[in-house]
């Protein structure tokens, strides 16, 4: 596995299945990584000790750092090779594919949500009071994003690939 994710960086080849259960796999990897910093440092009501990470804050920043540029790595990686495996240009594609997608991102800002809500005396006698703010990614970066998605997993292999219509001619 660690060969799928940072091996071959030149010749490697990933069909369809293969990497939408690899590009699962680091999702619920990095949820999983950043759900138990969160639990351990006390996020979800006292779970744990919140003073567990004081003295570790650089560490931890580091860590997720370091993390998060792997599973960056390993991503574009697991894409360059699917690809290579349709027969484009590896990684010219996933340079072209980031290029347009941070356009997409410059021309088409995110949107900013904000939501609040009154104070509510409820029949327990509890005050609620809600005011969040919340950013939503470009709903044009998302959906190119997802058509990348969608035909990584959905294009055949060697769909792309000249040589085998000259072999065939």
């Amino acid at each position: 596995m660690w060969n799928i994710y940072f091996g071959d960086w030149s010749n490697g080849r990933l069909k369809r299945l293969p990497y939408l259960g690899y590009d699962v796999l680091l999702m619920v990897l990095a949820f999983a990584v950043v759900m138990g910093v969160i639990m351990l440092g006390g996020g979800f009501e006292g779970i744990m000790n919140p003073d567990l990470l004081a003295g570790m804050g650089v560490v931890v920043v580091i860590f997720f750092f370091l993390f998060f540029i792997a599973l960056l790595v390993a991503n574009l990686n697991i894409m360059a090779k699917r690809l290579r495996d349709m027969g484009l240009p590896a990684w010219k594609s996933v340079i072209a594919i980031i290029v347009i997608s941070v356009i997409l991102e410059i021309l088409f800002p995110a949107q900013q949500m904000e939501m609040s809500a009154v104070a509510v005396n409820a029949p327990e006698g509890a005050n609620v009071a809600m005011d969040m703010n919340a950013s939503e990614g470009s709903i044009v970066s998302n959906i190119f994003n997802l058509i990348v998605f969608l035909c990584l997993v959905l294009i055949p292999s060697d769909t792309f690939n000249k040589n085998k219509e000259e072999t065939e001619a």
